[in-house]
């Protein structure tokens, strides 16, 4: 069994309390605050695709800040996009892989990713469905765990970010990236690209 299919049944288990866990307010509000945060000021997105949505809960914040957007989640698990289909009614939401996006060419402005870069089986190909998908002037905002050399090599979790790995992966999938930073005592790896006009 491969390690994306563990992952993915991993949290089909957990679908059901996912969005009541305490890990929700104590640590994933918070990074979805660092993402939204992360996003350039003065964007007005029409469409905004969340990889790896789980419940919907990043969405429904974006919802917030961005009430007019079109929002679409992507998650593998059928169980967290059952929920999310429950709890964000205004969004729409397919259940897919980060590496084949069941969208068009050019039909979204603003791509955000919270901590399911680690679980990508094929993070390059993923990168590149992004700046498919993203439309010109286009933003990607990739938030991912980036734990310390001496506790990644103890506690393994699938492949977390590395920045300049991240960094060629944007570049060789056309995306210019306009900020990349640690924040969290460089626990987390925030990542800004930017699909430039040809």
């Amino acid at each position: 069994m491969s390690n994306q299919t563990e992952d993915v049944q991993s949290f089909e288990r957990r679908s059901g309390t996912y969005e009541t866990s305490l890990s929700q307010r104590l640590f994933f509000d918070r990074i979805h605050r660092v993402a939204l945060h992360a996003v350039p000021s003065g964007i007005r997105p029409e469409s905004i695709l969340d990889i790896g949505c789980g419940t919907g809960r990043l969405l429904r914040k974006a919802h917030l800040r961005w009430p007019a957007a079109h929002l679409i989640g992507v998650d593998p698990a059928e169980g967290m996009v059952k929920e999310a289909r429950r709890l964000t009614t205004e969004a729409q939401f397919y259940v897919s892989l980060a590496e084949s996006l069941p969208l068009q060419d050019g039909s979204v402005d603003l791509v955000l990713s919270t901590t399911s870069f680690h679980h990508w089986q094929d993070q390059p190909q993923a990168v590149r469905q992004v700046a498919r998908v993203l439309r010109p002037a286009g933003y990607f905002v990739l938030v991912d765990i980036f734990p310390p050399l001496g506790l990644a090599k103890i506690r393994p979790h699938g492949r977390p970010a590395d920045p300049s790995a991240v960094r060629g992966m944007f570049a060789q999938a056309g995306l210019d990236v306009q900020a990349q930073r640690r924040p969290w005592g460089h626990f987390l790896l925030v990542t800004v690209g930017l699909r430039p006009f040809a």
